[in-house]
């Protein structure tokens, strides 16, 4: 069990492959937290996340992101309370912060402007979001990187590089076809599954309306399995890029 304060640390190891960049995602809620980890994750980013906003700047401060996603609307602190905390740590000055909201009040539109560098709507795109992501991270051009050391020539043996087709029409088509069920996988499974998974865990915390401990129960198997299921489709949409970048071009 993790302490208060404490980011979620078991999804913020470094992770072989990463190269996109270290993402903070700060949000009380424990589902959409898992959405964007998962999105992120696997398209190459590392990222840390925590429900504790008090504790984001501390967090930050022992290992500077790349950029930084906070839920716009938190029990207890204002967005712009965050930011402002953020903003004193050393070394984010430059990174960019992104607010993320189901909505924005219209009295609020001025200081999101104001204090934030974009805004996402929840819940997010799939397709679009690691997209969205990369884009402020560039736009930002702050933090440290995560570099992948190049390698001088392949010294994989024949048995552990992997087999071609025999034609180069036959790798063509079997990449386009790879390419096409990565496609898929990332974006026509996920959608459904990313709005099943925050609707259920919406209703389970009686957001909309009371519920009996069975009830309960039943909202909470179905997110369960629905991070299981999405779990499975990240290692598919890993594999199938890693895959891809093995034949560029």
């Amino acid at each position: 069990m993790l302490e208060d304060g404490e980011p979620d640390d078991i999804y913020g190891d470094i992770m072989d492959g990463m190269e996109n960049g270290l993402v903070l995602y700060i949000d009380d809620s424990g589902v959409e937290r898992e959405i964007v980890r998962g999105l992120l994750e696997a398209e190459g980013f590392e990222v840390i996340t925590t429900g504790n906003a008090d504790a984001a700047a501390e967090i930050a401060r022992k290992r500077l992101p790349d950029l930084i996603l906070l839920d716009l609307h938190m029990p207890g602190r204002a967005g712009s309370m965050v930011v402002e905390d953020l903003r004193k740590v050393s070394g984010l000055q430059g990174v960019p912060v992104v607010a993320l909201s189901a909505s924005i009040r219209e009295e609020e539109r001025s200081e999101v402007l104001a204090l934030f560098d974009g805004f996402v709507k929840k819940p997010v795109d799939p397709d679009a979001f690691p997209l969205q992501v990369r884009e402020f991270i560039a736009y930002g051009g702050a933090g440290e990187r995560l570099e992948t050391p190049e390698k001088d020539g392949d010294s994989r043996t024949d048995e552990e590089k992997p087999s071609l087709p025999e034609t180069k029409a036959d790798l063509e088509e079997a990449l386009t076809t790879l390419e096409g069920i990565r496609s898929v996988m990332s974006h026509d499974l996920r959608t459904p599954l990313t709005v099943i998974i925050s609707y259920a865990g919406t209703v389970a915390k009686e957001k909309a309306g009371p519920l009996n401990e069975q009830q309960k129960a039943m909202l909470e198997t179905v997110v369960e399995h629905g991070f299981k299921m999405d779990a499975i489709i990240s290692d598919l949409v890993r594999r199938a890029r890693e895959t891809l970048d093995k034949y560029p071009g």
